[in-house]
């Protein structure tokens, strides 16, 4: 360094800017307070009574979750889990590394309603549940050594202002930002990739915040690696800076790219580094990304690096279950683990921003994202307290983000696509989900203008658009705020990103292909419309179609199966979410691939069948006289399905047992993807049949007169055995199996253990049919983070606080376990059930390693 840097660098700590590090993330989840005062309502300024009462938490947390189900002031829109008013406190020292720093705080969610201060300043007011924000603490902060307090007021009064259940809370983390006053903002590096293959170019747009350093120039240097190595660098050298904000651009050529792909998803990271002119390193950033090729056609469909790819995808909501929405990875990753064994290769994040963790594990999973802005624009969708659909919610607890769209939509809406663009699993930003509800005129010009219920069954597609036209514009008075607000969000979304297309949920497409709403969408997404694809592709041949919410029947994937112009669909749902049900005690759906603790359904081992070519046949049965199914005479079966619109979400009833009446009829309905099945009882050949002759459901059945002892089916091709499957007659219960996700974990206070219990008869048959209150006992090295067993009723829980016991349901629960900061060792936990029964297991928990 020179003499003159050396005076530079001089001067400047002198006058009190001290540049020691570039920007520093430091987790600020640990050590807060909750209370959730009676009474309270939020003020502009924050008063406190000394009186309030709080208990230690640490983030992310769900309130609504942690107290449990009740009657009282909730909704079975939403779940039947409490709102009201939660504060949070956290105070913390003004330390020697914020000395020259500029301060921020660091919010990735809160539902909602947030308002936040610090010591007794007002940083802000965000309506918004899903989507992050920041504030500045800087000119707020006490001299170095003094204590500082945040408080977090949530206002979740409207405690029925979405369809499912949202949580209630900080839910997800929070962390302090250390920057220097010339710095990369957060979300301020975007990556694209706008040519890709054996040589792919690399473009980066960079911002860069001055604020007020005295420091004139900068050199902007990127890197590029690629494990662990860099393989390629450019720099922008000592440019002037202009004002506050500055953009900077950069390229660079790479070859012999490995490309991001469903089988291999590989990652390259984008080191950027801001030097002053005097040489010193102000901030370095780091950006994933993966170079790939992604492009919707509307005759080839979905295409990947220029290979057709059928989109295999499920809709999830952001709840965890028995954790609430409160956003812990582990529980997370463990479920896009379950759907990927499946075959799902896709997410569409119904109907809301997820966490940023989502989408960094599905770029290292090679999974990809529809993701979704919105449920409600300016008008809100009716919600219910009883019974779903009943529509019986007030105003005063049900409209919640519709009041603020105005104001807020565009920086929410901007917002969530900076964060989110750089990710490679993402390939469509969904603007809304099914909004022509909320404009009566839309389904109203429909000649299926039945409501609710003749909008989502609808029969034969509608075909008379002069008419419906007509009777469109006579309804809507010839002004349409419907497919302005559409074309106003889909320009939000192109001013940040233009690589990935917009898309929309649209429900009524005989009338939103003529209002002009599917005119500023790049991919029109069909939900519930399976039998409008093949004429709206011939009406509308210009556009991309893709099926963006369906039932999990088989029939919505054999209508785009063998339809190359259909890129795929999303599967109504991939895990079973709290809420949108009722009347109580029903708290969710049962309409998923997996229940609440991630027990596979029997739809999600039939949909395996589908998706998946690894070999592989399941059994499940059913007593005849319970059935949808019956026999005819001539050994046929014929299919009267129960009567009730939610019929077509629903499953068939199964059973995964072989415990019946003695000479009970019973229907033995086998899954499987191999050309034929035998099927075999105590060694018995019941004989052996086709899967060809059963594709109207693709289920092979047989009806059997039960008698003790083990099903075994044979997945065929000719003589050739490709896949088993048996189910045996349980004895007695004997003792309660573990299967813990997990043997080892750190004491950092966020590793889960999932311990899945199920109950044993002596020859390890799963016992379905006696339930059990199975208790667990843990040391002082975990904690419980959440229980739970499967079932969609809140009754059949049975859940006891003071003793950390729930019933079992089908023979089998969830407890999750957390470990503790600091506390490590061997940890032994011990289930007991009804009449003794018991279970362990050792979990070895160690200091994370740092590097």
């Amino acid at each position: 360094m020179t003499i003159k840097n050396i005076i530079t660098v001089l001067t400047i700590f002198l006058s009190g800017f001290c540049y020691a590090g570039t920007s520093t993330k430091v987790d600020f989840n640990f050590d807060w307070k909750f209370s959730k005062p009676a009474g309270f309502v939020p003020q502009d300024t924050l008063f406190l009574s000394p009186d309030i009462k709080w208990e230690d938490v640490c983030l992310p947390h769900d309130w609504s979750i942690s107290e449990g189900y009740t009657k009282t002031q909730t909704a079975g829109s939403n779940g039947f889990l409490s709102g009201g008013v939660g504060i949070y406190m956290k105070n913390f020292l003004t330390s020697d590394d914020m000395n020259g720093k500029k301060v921020f705080i660091h919010f990735e969610g809160v539902y909602n309603n947030s308002k936040v201060w610090i010591n007794g300043h007002m940083l802000g007011f965000r309506p918004n549940g899903y989507v992050g924000f920041e504030y500045e603490l800087t000119q707020y902060l006490k001299p170095k050594g003094s204590m500082n307090t945040i408080t977090v007021c949530v206002d979740r009064r409207a405690y029925a202002d979405s369809r499912w259940y949202v949580g209630a809370g900080i839910y997800r983390n929070v962390s302090l930002i250390l920057r220097n006053e010339l710095y990369i903002p957060s979300d301020g590096i975007f990556v694209t990739t706008p040519q890709v293959g054996n040589r792919s170019m690399v473009n980066v747009v960079c911002e860069v915040k001055n604020a007020g350093t005295g420091v004139k120039g900068v050199t902007v240097k990127h890197e590029v690696v690629y494990d662990g190595k860099t393989i390629a660098s450019v720099s922008d050298d000592f440019v002037a800076l202009k004002g506050d904000f500055n953009e900077f651009t950069a390229s660079v050529e790479l070859e012999n790219c490995h490309l991001w792909s469903l089988e291999t998803p590989s990652m390259y990271e984008l080191h950027t580094t801001l030097i002053a002119s005097d040489g010193y390193v102000m901030d370095k950033k780091t950006t994933k990304f993966g170079i790939r090729d992604i492009k919707f056609d509307a005759d080839e469909g979905f295409l990947l690096n220029g290979k057709s790819v059928k989109i295999k995808g499920v809709n999830i909501h952001h709840d965890l279950g028995c954790m609430g929405v409160a956003a812990y990875d582990d529980a997370l990753l463990r479920r896009l683990l379950k759907l990927r064994s499946i075959g799902c290769n896709a997410i569409r994040t119904a109907h809301n921003p997820h966490s940023e963790s989502l989408l960094e594990m599905c770029d290292s999973l090679g999974l990809l994202v529809m993701n979704e802005f919105i449920d409600e624009w300016k008008v809100a969708k009716k919600k219910w307290i009883t019974e779903r659909a009943k529509e019986d919610a007030p105003d005063s607890i049900s409209i919640g983000y519709t009041r603020y769209f105005d104001t807020h939509a565009e920086h929410d809406l901007k917002s969530f696509i900076r964060r989110d663009r750089n990710h490679p699993c993402v390939i469509l930003w969904s603007i809304g989900n099914e909004i022509e509800w909320t404009y009566p005129y839309y389904w109203a010009s429909s000649k299926d203008n039945k409501g609710f219920k003749g909008l989502i069954h609808t029969g034969d597609p509608e075909t008379d658009n002069k008419s419906i036209l007509k009777e469109f514009n006579r309804l809507s008075g010839g002004k349409d705020d419907l497919a302005e607000t559409a074309a106003v969000l889909a320009g939000w979304v192109k001013d940040v990103d233009t690589t990935r297309p917009v898309s929309s949920g649209v429900v009524v497409p005989s009338v939103s292909r003529l209002s002009g709403y599917t005119d500023v969408l790049d991919v029109v997404g069909y939900n519930y419309k399976d039998k409008y694809y093949e004429i709206d592709h011939k009406l509308y041949p210009y556009q991309p179609i893709i099926g963006s919410e369906n039932v999990g029947q088989l029939f919505e994937w054999t209508a785009v199966a063998d339809k190359k112009y259909i890129a795929g669909i999303f599967v109504w749902t991939g895990f079973d979410y709290l809420g949108e049900n009722g009347p109580w005690p029903a708290r969710g759906g049962d309409c998923s691939f997996f229940d609440f603790v991630g027990n596979k359904t029997a739809r999600g081992h039939f949909f395996e069948c589908l998706w998946k070519d690894t070999p592989k046949t399941h059994i499940v049965t059913i007593p005849e006289k319970e059935s949808e199914f019956k026999m005819d005479t001539d050994g046929s079966f014929t299919y009267t399905p129960r009567p009730g619109w939610i019929r077509r979400w629903e499953w068939y009833d199964t059973r995964d047992k072989w415990k019946y009446r003695r000479d009970e009829d019973i229907l033995v309905q086998v899954y499987t993807n191999a050309p034929e099945v035998e099927l075999f009882l105590n060694g018995k050949s019941l004989g052996t049949k086709k899967r060809s002759d059963f594709m109207e459901h693709n289920i092979l059945m047989w009806k059997v007169a039960y008698k003790e002892g083990t099903l075994l089916a044979v997945g065929k091709d000719g003589d050739r055995i490709l896949s088993k499957d048996t189910l045996s007659t349980s004895g007695k219960p004997c003792r309660l199996a573990l299967n813990c996700d997990r043997k080892t974990a750190t004491d950092n206070g966020y590793d889960l253990i999932h311990v899945e219990v199920s109950i044993e008869d002596k020859e390890g048959n799963t016992v379905v049919d006696i339930p059990s209150d199975v208790r667990i006992i843990l040391d002082d090295k975990l904690e419980l983070a959440g229980l739970d067993n499967g079932s969609p009723s809140i009754e059949d829980l049975n859940i006891n606080v003071i003793n950390n016991s729930v019933r079992t349901y089908n023979g089998k629960c969830l407890f999750v376990l957390r470990t503790i900061r600091g506390k490590k060792g061997t940890s032994f936990v011990k289930v007991v059930g009804d009449g003794g029964i018991q279970g362990r297991c050792k979990i070895l928990i160690s200091h994370p390693i740092s590097h």
